[in-house]
């Protein structure tokens, strides 16, 4: 079967790891641990919350070696985090297969990230690490009542935990191969007064997994973050927090190779044979430059994971990333049943790079761009409940600005748009009014209903200027400072029913709408696509689901079956021979899927997790002009005319599998400590990178990339730990020491690629990694 899960390291790993687990003997009086979430703006038991929702605790963090959101693939149904090919600190998330291709500052993602209620503005330098993690939040469809801004697919809460008052704390250090080193420590100071003060500090470096000829190794780390926590109990009734993390980052580019010669539009000799045939020596110049390049580029083409490479060697090579975020939440009992809470941010980013992304000595194409982005939120909320009552009402403001200069050398184009700078300035300003309310009409039946109106208004301002090769002297105008602006505003409502059979049995119906603001073209040299913007997304989910406890509470299983439809779907377009993405309203789509996700104390001292998604998307309308004068021809029109070619189209970034599964189990008590081991299994099946034309010659083949050329394979990924925990090495507390692996069978995939038309270039599943973790906690 095409999409058949079908992987040798789980025959290989988890029957002998289930097997082990029942020959532990029989599960004793030990049941789940209840898990509290905070998705609908209070406290409440997951198994209560009538979302599909995934809580992974910080415990589940610390033992996978999880500190941010690049491990959280598999994680939960129908989530996928990649990197963006280049740059390990820029993510395209895929909730339920919404997604946005484009990771520049003037397109928000589909999927919203959030730090203890904080929106993380922007998919570009989103990858830094977070300290002191008390759990994440996955929270699949629609949250626009809540939650508001971007969250057409869903959101990524991460919650941190809270200064205790006393004295206690971690260090840890982790050695590993590639000089992998990291440190880690993490304080509580005892209460001084009203205050409670926590802090954490995080070093990490290690060497570059792919070997560059031509300078540094790409794929280095070097990370140093901090994070301070006060907690202030000014009066029983008011509590202030605030809290302040940094991160430094200054690394070699995500390793980035050479994949193909040719792309959707043919080969580097194709193209080179059609310029030289222009009679402009310009075009000619270009056109003998690509026909040269060709057979000099060729021993670096691999189609699997490559040990070296040779870039080119006066590239810079660097990805760096500098975040100063300030978070500031008072929280006001009015009484024993409403709460006032202030939520307020500032957060400012400063992210570049230099990269090759040819991955040969050849200078064909080089990008960099230097981000500066500041983002301000305040939100005020009213948190209650009577008898029958539980309700939530806000207001959300946010505002960010940000600027990009971005230099790139592309020499499939000729001058002057082969060398040039690429400069916009993005703006945004929004403003929400939300609600929502809970009515327990018997003991059993909760109704919801809720609301979220949301006014929004974007800025751009762009401009491109020819240069004097890569990054060299401006020599002529592309395109003069060109600016425009527009507001959109939309209400997103929220409808649910949850029925609680028992203690051990809940059903739920709900209907969610998301909406995302239009925006604009920034990167185009066109002044018709920079001040002309795509419209507003908008989302309808529809899902029921079931939340469940049995075997004595010993077994968990939750599931849910769920039809998402999207209008004016924002997608971004990747013209052939450009490293400028255009956007798009692509028509009409619709996800269905269904997700399950299990916990199973299988027995004692062994548990068993599961998760699985089941993910179909296809276009119902993609409006776009026909790939050429002979589609066009097939088709009855001219290359001018709008076909709808959803017919043709392949959904990019939605695997119709996903799966995780996790064995945790002690092994044996000894005077020493407690042995345990830990493996999961994470599959991914095949996806399509772009949204991609099945056939080139169709009727309705428009314009693109071909789907068969980027189809990113199926993954298996098995990762392990060994621990031997409570180990009493003297004074207040104990240590746990670990073996871990990473990518334990050394899968050597594929996992994204860029196709610029022709040429491709790939990024890789990262090598095995190994090492050693010492713990001591107090």
């Amino acid at each position: 079967m095409k999409h058949r899960i079908n992987s040798k390291q789980v025959l290989r790993v988890l029957p002998v790891l289930i097997a082990a687990a029942y020959a532990g003997g029989a599960a004793a009086a030990e049941v789940l641990e209840e898990v509290v979430v905070t998705a609908q703006k209070r406290e409440q038991k997951l198994q209560d919350v009538p979302i599909s929702i995934t809580a992974i605790s910080g415990a589940q963090l610390e033992n996978r070696g999880i500190e941010g959101n690049a491990s959280l693939t598999g994680l939960a149904p129908n989530l996928q985090v990649n990197a963006s090919p280049g740059s390990s600190l820029i993510s395209q998330t895929s909730i339920r297969g919404s997604v946005t291709g484009q990771v520049a500052i003037y397109v928000d993602p589909s999927v919203g990230m959030y730090v203890d209620g904080v929106y993380i503005a922007k998919a570009q330098g989103n990858m830094f690490d977070l300290l002191d993690l008390e759990r994440v939040e996955v929270l699949r469809g629609p949250q626009g009542t809540l939650f508001g801004r971007n969250t057409l697919g869903g959101a990524v809460n991460f919650v941190t935990r809270k200064p205790s008052g006393t004295w206690s704390g971690s260090v840890a250090v982790d050695v590993g191969n590639y000089g992998r080193n990291v440190e880690r420590v993490s304080l509580d100071l005892p209460k001084i007064g009203i205050a409670s003060i926590g802090m954490g500090i995080r070093n990490e470096q290690a060497d570059g997994w792919l070997g560059n000829a031509n300078g540094k190794a790409e794929g280095g780390v070097d990370r140093q973050s901090f994070r301070l926590a006060v907690n202030l109990d000014i009066s029983p009734a008011l509590k202030v927090d605030y809290s302040y993390d940094y991160s430094n980052i200054n690394e070699t580019m995500s390793p980035t190779t050479l994949y193909s010669l040719s792309g959707s539009n043919g080969s580097l000799t194709t193209l080179g044979n059609i310029l030289k045939g222009v009679p402009f020596p310009a075009f000619q110049n270009a056109g003998n430059f690509l026909i040269a390049a060709a057979p000099q580029m060729a021993p670096y083409v691999s189609q699997s994971r490559p040990d070296s490479i040779a870039i080119d060697p006066t590239a810079e090579n660097y990805q760096r990333l500098r975040i100063n975020g300030n978070a500031l939440t008072v929280s006001y009992a009015v009484n024993d049943h409403n709460t006032l809470k202030y939520i307020g941010s500032y957060r400012n980013m400063n992210y570049s790079d230099r990269l090759d992304l040819d991955g040969t000595p050849v200078q064909l194409i080089s990008t960099g761009r230097n981000t500066k982005l500041s983002s301000y939120s305040n939100e005020f909320q009213w948190v209650g409940n009577t008898e029958r009552l539980n309700y939530a009402a806000g207001l959300y403001f946010y505002r960010d600005d940000g600027t990009t200069l971005g230099g790139q050398l592309i020499a499939l184009s000729p001058p002057p748009a082969n060398a040039k700078y690429v400069n916009y300035r993005t703006t945004d300003n929004a403003k929400a009014l939300y609600g929502q309310i809970d009515y327990k009409a018997t003991d059993a039946l909760t109704l919801t209903v809720g609301a979220r109106r949301t006014s929004e208004e974007r800025g751009n301002a762009s401009a491109q200027f020819a240069s004097t090769g890569y990054r060299g002297p401006i020599t002529t105008t592309i395109l003069p400072w060109t600016s425009a602006s527009k507001s959109w505003s939309a209400t997103t409502p929220t409808i649910a029913a949850t029925y609680k059979f028992n203690e051990g049995l809940t059903v739920y119906a709900r209907m969610a709408r998301g909406f995302r603001a239009g925006g604009y073209s920034a990167e185009s040299p066109n002044p018709v696509l920079v001040t002309t913007p795509v419209d507003p997304e908008k989302a309808t989910t529809y899902e029921v689901g079931f939340k469940s406890v049995f075997a004595d509470g010993r077994a968990q299983l939750n599931g849910a079956l769920f039809v998402n439809k999207i209008t004016d779907m924002q997608l971004s377009r990747l013209p052939a021979g450009t490293t400028s993405s255009i956007l798009l309203n692509a028509g009409k789509a619709t996800m269905e899927g269904i997700e399950l996700e299990g916990v199973f104390l299988v027995a004692d001292g062994w548990k068993l997790q599961a998760s699985y998604g089941y993910l179909h998307g296809k276009f119902d309308e993609y409006m776009d002009y026909p790939y050429n004068a002979a589609t066009a021809a097939l088709a009855g029109v001219t290359t001018t005319t709008l076909i709808n070619t959803a017919g043709n189209r392949v959904m990019p970034y939605a695997p119709k599998h996903t799966l995780n599964l996790s064995v945790d189990g002690r092994l044996a008590k000894t005077s020493w400590g407690t042995l345990r081991g830990i493996m999961d299994y994470t599959y991914t099946a095949e996806f399509y990178a772009y949204p991609s034309n099945i056939s080139l010659t169709a009727a309705n083949a428009g314009a693109g990339t071909l789907a068969g050329i980027n189809k990113m394979p199926a993954n298996g990924i098995v990762n392990g730990r060994l621990m031997l925990t409570d180990v009493p090495l003297g004074g207040p507390g104990t240590a746990t020491i670990s073996l871990w692996a990473k990518n334990l069978f050394d899968s050597k995939k594929l996992s994204n690629l860029i196709d610029f038309g022709y040429f491709q270039n790939a990024t890789w599943t990262p090598p095995r990694t190994y090492g050693l973790s010492v713990n001591y906690k107090w």
